[in-house]
C-alpha cells in the first residue's frame, strides 16, 4: 500500500501540471537543410531572466542538452545550433543548420533545468519524401504565382501527341495538351509551348497558381493508357512553418496578418482550420462574427497596404488552435488568394487578474467597471471604448480628458495608479446602453478587458433630483439619499468634469424617510453651495464606495440663473414627487424651505400658537360666564359687603344656592387670608362616614362667598381640560 502511495505521488505532479511552455509539434526539413523553432514562456520575471535550452531525448528517458543560453553547446551540434533569448516576447529561438537525417529524433524545448518539467516536445525529421518516384522534379511555388514545367521527350515521339496531366489517385486527369486541349480547372490560365520541330522540350505554363493545384504531375507523348516516356513533377507550395502566437488565459492578444498589396482592397477573413482541413469563419471585414467571438474581437487595417491585425479579448482555453488569416472578395475562406497561418497557443498558468465578464444596473442607475493596467506604465495611454461591430469600438472617454459627447456627465474615469488600476463609472443607464465595453491601454496587452453590460428592471439605489435650478447669491442645498445597504459605505459628493469627478465637502443630515424599510440605517448626505455662482452650473454626483472600490452612483445637473428681489428663493434642493419610488411617496420628504433656519422658526411657532389659544379661551370664557353673572345679579339685588369682595345677588337667588354649585359640603371651608384671598382647604372624609346633611339655615354672606367659590372652580377645570399641541412650559 505505501509503496503504491508512493507511485501515486510521484505521478501526480507529472499529470495535474501541464506545462506553459509552447512550441511547433513537428519541424521537417531536407538534409542539408536548416529549420528555426521558437518556443515561448509566461511572461514572468523569473522566467526571462531563468535559463533556456533545446535538447534531444534518449531511449534512457532523459534529455541531452545540445544549446543553452548560458553559452553551452553540445560537441555534436557545435557550429550549427544557436539559441537567443527573446524576453520582450517572451520566447526564444533555436536554429539548427546543415541537418542530416540522423538528426531526426524527439527534441525538448524548456526553461530551468531539463527535468523541471517546464518544457514542450517537438519531433524533427530529416529526409525525402519515402513516396515520390525517384525521377520527380519538384516545383515549389506560392500562391497566385506562374509556374513553368518543362517536359523532354525523344526525336522518335516529334510527331506524337505530348500532355500534361494531374495524378488524381489511380487516374490522371489532363491539364493540356500538344492539340491544345484542357481541362475545366486550367481553361484560361495554362498554356502549351514548343520551341520549333527540332526542339526536344515542349513547356506548360500554368499562371494564377490555386492552393488545389499542389500535388504530382506526369508530363509525356502518346496516349495516357499507353506506357510512353513518362516524367514526374511535383508542384509544392512555399509555406512557411505556421506563425505561432502565445496567450495567457483571460488575457488578450493579436494576430497580425501580411497579404500583400495585391489584395489591399480585397475583403479580409480569420478562420479557424478543422481536422478535416475544413476552416470555420470567425470574423471578416464585412461585418461577421461568430457566436464564440461576439464582443471580444475586433478586425483592424494597419498602415501597411494588404495588411490587418485581429486582436480577441478574454482569450479562453478553448481559443486555442490553428488560424487562416486571408483575403477574398466575398469575405469566405477559400483555396484561392494568398493566406497566412497561425497556431495560438493558451497558458492556463495565467499572471492576468480576474475581471467580472457581466455588471448589471438598472435603468436610471448606474454601474462601475475596475480595468488593469502594468503599474510600471502609468503614463501610458487609458481609455475605454463600446463593441459596436467587428471592426468598431467607439471610444466614449480616456485619461487625457477626451469623453464623447453624448456620454457628457454620464462617465467618468477615474485612475489609481498605485494599484495599477482605473475604475470607469457610466450612470444615468438606459436599455440602449447594453452592450460589450473593452478596457484598453497601449501597453501590456495582457491587462486588457472587455465587460457585458447588462440592464435589469428596478429602480436605481440612490435618490436625488435630476435637476436643481440655484439663484445667483443665494445658499443651495441638495439632498441624497442611500439606503440602509449602503450603511457602512463611505458617501461622497463630486463635481464632474471630463478629467474625472472632483470630491466635494459634504454633510450627514441624518436618516432617510425615501425608503419603505430600514429608515434607522438609511441616510441622507447633502452638497452645500453657499452662495451660488456661475461656477457651480454643471454636473455633482453622489455615491459610494469601500477603499478604491466604487460603487452607486446618481447624478444631477445643477443650472444657474438670476435671483429674484421679490420673491424668496429656497436653499434646498429636495426629491419632487417623480424622484421617489411609488410606495414610498408621501412618506415625509422634506419640503422646500425659506431662507434661514425656517424649519427652527415654524416649531417655535407651532409651540407659542398651541400655549396661547387655550390661555386665551379660558379668559374669553371667564369672561363671558362673570358678565352674564353679574348681569343677573344687577336686577334684583340689594348691594351687600362680603369681607373685601363686592357682589350684586338678588335675594330670591340667595333663597336657592344650589344653582351657583354652592351645595352643602361639611368637607370645605373658606378663610379670610392676610392679602384678601381665599384660600380653599378640602378635607377628605370617609365615604362610608358620610350621612345625610343636616338642614342648617345660612347667612346671606355665606351663601355668597360659596356661589363665587364654585364659579371660579368651574372656570379654573374648564380651562384645564383643552388639550395643547406643544409642552406646557414652552
Amino acid at each position: 500500500m505505501a509503496f503504491f502511495l508512493a507511485c501515486l505521488l510521484a505521478l501526480l505532479p507529472v499529470v495535474s501540471m501541464k506545462s506553459p511552455i509552447f512550441g511547433p509539434k513537428e519541424v521537417t526539413s531536407m538534409p542539408g537543410g536548416s529549420v528555426s523553432i521558437q518556443c515561448f514562456y509566461p511572461s514572468t520575471s523569473v522566467n526571462r531572466h531563468d535559463r533556456k535550452y533545446f535538447c534531444i531525448q534518449n531511449r534512457r528517458g532523459s534529455c541531452e542538452t545540445i544549446v543553452s543560453t548560458n553559452g553551452f553547446v553540445s560537441e555534436k551540434y557545435m557550429g550549427r545550433a544557436n539559441i537567443t533569448n527573446f524576453p520582450k516576447n517572451s520566447s526564444f529561438l533555436i536554429e539548427l543548420s546543415q541537418l542530416v537525417e540522423e538528426d531526426s529524433g524527439l527534441y525538448k524545448c524548456g526553461v530551468g533545468i531539463s527535468s523541471r518539467g517546464l518544457s514542450f516536445d517537438i519531433k524533427l525529421k530529416v529526409g525525402q519524401d519515402p513516396d515520390r518516384p525517384n525521377n520527380t522534379d519538384v516545383i515549389v511555388t506560392e500562391v497566385d504565382k506562374t509556374v513553368t514545367i518543362n517536359c523532354p521527350f525523344s526525336k522518335e515521339h516529334t510527331q506524337d501527341r505530348k500532355f500534361l496531366c494531374k495524378k488524381d489517385g489511380e487516374s490522371c486527369s489532363l491539364v493540356i495538351d500538344s492539340l491544345n486541349q484542357k481541362g475545366p480547372d486550367y481553361e484560361e490560365r495554362v498554356r502549351f509551348k514548343i520551341s520549333g520541330t527540332g526542339s526536344e522540350v515542349f513547356a506548360v505554363i500554368i499562371s494564377q497558381i490555386k492552393r488545389r493545384d499542389v500535388g504530382m504531375y506526369i508530363c509525356g507523348v502518346g496516349e495516357e493508357t499507353v506506357a510512353g516516356f513518362q516524367k514526374n513533377v511535383e508542384l509544392k507550395l512555399l509555406e512557411p512553418e505556421p506563425e505561432l502566437v502565445y496567450a495567457e488565459q483571460r488575457g488578450s492578444v493579436t494576430l497580425n496578418c501580411k497579404l500583400g498589396s495585391t489584395v489591399a482592397n480585397v475583403p479580409k477573413f480569420l478562420c479557424r482550420m478543422r481536422a478535416d482541413k475544413t476552416c470555420d469563419l470567425v470574423i471578416n471585414s464585412k461585418g461577421f462574427v461568430s457566436n464564440a467571438t461576439h464582443g471580444r474581437i475586433l478586425l483592424s487595417p494597419t498602415n501597411e497596404a494588404g495588411s490587418f491585425s485581429i486582436m480577441i479579448m478574454q482569450v479562453r482555453k478553448e481559443d486555442a488552435g490553428l488560424y487562416q488569416c486571408g483575403a477574398q472578395k466575398d469575405g469566405q475562406p477559400s483555396e484561392e488568394g494568398p493566406v497566412q497561418t497561425l497556431q495560438l497557443f493558451v497558458s492556463e498558468e495565467t499572471t492576468v487578474p480576474k475581471t467580472p465578464l457581466v455588471v448589471k444596473g438598472p435603468s436610471g442607475g448606474s454601474v462601475s467597471v475596475t480595468c488593469h493596467y502594468n503599474p510600471k506604465e502609468n503614463n501610458t495611454l487609458k481609455y475605454w471604448c463600446r463593441w459596436k461591430s467587428s471592426s468598431h469600438c467607439t471610444k466614449l472617454i480616456d485619461n487625457l480628458g477626451m469623453v464623447n459627447d453624448s456620454y457628457e456627465g454620464r462617465v467618468a474615469l477615474l485612475d489609481q495608479p498605485q494599484n495599477g488600476t482605473f475604475t470607469v463609472i457610466l450612470n444615468q443607464l438606459t436599455p440602449q446602453d447594453a452592450g460589450y465595453y473593452w478596457c484598453l491601454s497601449n501597453g501590456e496587452h495582457n491587462r486588457k478587458s472587455t465587460v457585458k453590460i447588462e440592464i435589469t428592471e428596478g429602480q436605481p439605489l440612490l435618490i436625488e433630483p435630476k435637476t436643481v435650478t440655484g439663484q445667483l447669491g443665494k445658499p443651495l442645498n441638495i439632498a441624497c439619499h442611500f439606503p440602509c445597504k449602503f450603511y457602512s459605505y463611505e458617501k461622497y459628493w463630486c463635481k464632474w468634469s471630463n478629467q474625472g469627478c472632483k470630491t466635494l465637502a459634504s454633510q450627514e443630515e441624518g436618516n432617510s424617510n425615501a425608503f419603505v424599510d430600514c429608515n434607522q440605517s438609511s441616510k441622507i448626505v447633502s452638497l452645500s453651495l453657499n452662495p451660488v455662482t456661475r461656477a457651480h452650473e454643471g454636473w455633482y454626483w453622489c455615491g459610494v464606495k469601500k477603499g478604491q472600490q466604487y460603487g452607486q452612483t446618481a447624478a444631477v445637473y445643477v443650472s444657474v440663473e438670476e435671483g429674484s428681489k421679490d420673491v424668496v428663493q429656497p436653499v434646498n434642493a429636495v426629491l419632487n414627487e417623480d424622484a421617489v419610488q411609488p410606495e414610498v411617496r408621501g412618506k415625509g420628504i422634506e419640503e422646500p424651505t425659506v431662507e434661514g433656519s425656517t424649519e427652527e422658526h415654524s416649531g417655535s411657532s407651532r409651540i407659542l400658537v398651541s400655549t396661547l389659544v387655550p390661555v386665551a379661551l379660558v379668559l374669553i370664557v371667564g369672561a363671558v360666564a362673570l358678565g352674564v353673572v353679574r348681569a343677573r345679579y344687577r336686577r334684583f339685588s340689594d348691594r351687600i359687603s362680603v369681607g373685601s369682595y363686592r357682589t350684586d345677588i338678588s335675594m330670591s337667588e340667595l333663597e336657592n344656592p344650589r344653582k351657583f354649585g354652592a351645595n352643602e359640603n361639611t368637607g370645605a371651608s373658606v378663610q379670610e387670608t392676610t392679602l384678601g384671598e381665599d384660600e380653599f382647604i378640602t378635607q377628605t372624609e370617609n365615604p362610608e362616614e358620610i350621612q345625610e346633611p343636616k338642614q342648617v339655615k345660612r347667612s346671606s354672606k355665606e351663601e355668597a362667598d360659596m356661589a363665587y367659590t364654585a364659579f371660579l372652580l368651574q372656570s379654573n377645570n374648564m380651562a384645564n381640560e383643552i388639550p395643547l399641541d406643544g409642552p406646557s412650559d414652552a
